[in-house]
């Protein structure tokens, strides 16, 4: 079998990628430069914005307008009628009068409640002394004045005693009053009757006090001072 020697044979393909060889080391060398290469383009940047931006001029602000006065609703003002500025006029001299009014009235109100606080202030105590004087002068009237002693029997025998026979009758009769059907005080008066000499009245006493209490003593004494009454009658 015969070869083909008119056309020599092909070359093996190489890649698309590169038009010549390139060793391995060469490569890395390049990744490397360009890696380089990047880093300082960005530095650069990054130092030359700020630059940059300190040169560019300062923003102007606006004008602001300055604000304009409120247009005081006059007489003179052509686009308000003549009676609506009356009508306006009128409504605000009402309501200052108003005002004025609740004022004077607050003011009054503060006044009445000052005067009427120092006015209890003044007036309660005052009540609570004076009725304590009162209470106290009461009771230093009771205590002086009292209740008057009442006389009692041992009083009267006192008296008798002291030979006092008026007022020991008197206290006898006062007291008999008291206790008329207690038969021992007709024996004690009876018996201030007769140290005073008084028979009649004596035996009066003695027949009283054995009709409240018939016993042999009250009748010995009743029979004693009627055998007295005969013996100095003459």
């Amino acid at each position: 079998m015969s070869k083909n020697t008119d056309n020599p044979p092909r070359a093996a393909s190489r890649p698309s990628s590169a038009d010549y060889p390139v060793d391995a080391a060469e490569r890395l060398n390049q990744q490397v430069r360009l890696k380089k290469a990047a880093a300082a383009g960005a530095s650069f940047l990054k130092s030359r914005i700020p630059s940059l931006m300190t040169q560019l001029p300062a923003p102007v602000a606006a004008p602001q307008k300055a604000p304009e006065p409120p247009v005081a609703l006059s007489q003179s003002d052509p686009g308000i009628p003549d009676d609506r500025k009356a009508s306006r006029m009128n409504e605000n001299e009402e309501i200052v009068a108003e005002l004025r009014k609740i004022s004077a009235w607050a003011d009054l109100q503060r006044r009445i409640t000052k005067w009427s606080i120092i006015f209890l202030a003044v007036l309660i105590p005052g009540a609570i002394g004076i009725g304590i004087m009162v209470e106290q002068r009461f009771k230093t009237n009771l205590e002086t004045k009292g209740s008057p002693r009442q006389p009692d029997w041992y009083e009267v025998e006192q008296n008798i005693r002291l030979g006092d026979f008026e007022k020991a009758t008197a206290m006898g009769e006062e007291l008999i009053l008291k206790t008329p059907q207690y038969p021992d005080a007709h024996k004690r008066l009876a018996g201030a009757y007769l140290a005073s000499g008084n028979l009649e009245k004596a035996r009066e006493q003695y027949a009283e006090a054995f009709r409240l209490f018939p016993s042999e003593e009250n009748e010995k004494l009743l029979n004693a001072i009627e055998k007295r009454m005969r013996a100095d009658k003459p």
